[in-house]
């Protein structure tokens, strides 16, 4: 099982949820699930569905983004042109995300919006 906390300013309290292994789920959907909305697309051409995703351990592995994703990140102004070369450079993800395209690994996140 790997844990998804939710967190934004509007919840009284965090929302922690648990995803069996091997489970493809996008994080859009989760928060669907959990009666959490975001509006968007739900193909990654909008940039409204972004939020921070952060590992909850230290050795987190490394996940990249797809081209549309980091160039919906950039236009939102999510992205800034210094973390677009880290993230080509060093397969350093953003702290944004696009919440329809993350596929909840089994990595525990936080995600904050």
């Amino acid at each position: 099982m790997v844990t998804v906390t939710f967190l934004t300013p509007p919840m009284r309290d965090k929302i922690v949820v648990e995803v069996p292994d091997n489970t493809r789920i996008t994080l859009l959907n989760l928060m669907k699930r959990f009666n959490l909305p975001r509006k968007c697309c739900g193909e990654g051409k909008c940039g409204n569905c972004a939020v921070k995703v952060m590992p909850l351990r230290k050795s987190a592995r490394l996940v990249s983004l797809s081209e549309k994703e980091k160039r919906e990140l950039f236009q939102a102004g999510k992205l800034s042109i210094e973390e677009c070369e880290s993230v080509q450079v060093k397969d350093i993800p953003p702290r944004w995300r696009l919440a329809c395209q993350y596929v909840v690994s089994d990595e525990p996140v936080l995600v904050a919006f």
